[in-house]
């Protein structure tokens, strides 16, 4: 009775996590974040829609740091309002407004 529980329970378990792992996200595009060695207040963040096709691109001077859950939630909003559009977007300071960063 004891290896029956047991197995049930390792069963259950590796289903449980399995499950975990398929979470489906309907992201549409991404962003990237380029920044140099030497200028380090100096980051383009670059956007691309599913056909990796930029469709927008702004320079900021000052640090982002993308460990923080705001930023990286403020970046995937801006990706979202960017992909309802069809056109490339000129700049038009949506990052340093979107994250309040003084220029």
């Amino acid at each position: 009775m004891k290896k029956l529980i047991i197995t049930i329970c390792i069963l259950a378990f590796a289903v449980t996590a399995g499950l975990a792992q398929n979470k489906i996200t309907n992201v549409r595009g991404f962003w990237v974040i380029e920044h140099n060695v030497n200028l380090p207040r100096v980051q383009t963040i670059k956007f691309y829609n599913d056909n990796n096709k930029l469709i927008y691109e702004e320079t900021v001077y000052s640090k982002l740091n993308i460990k923080k859950q705001k930023t990286r939630l403020a970046l995937d909003q801006i990706l979202d309002r960017l992909n309802e559009r069809t056109a490339y977007v000129e700049s038009k300071n949506l990052v340093t407004l979107s994250l309040n960063l003084r220029n």
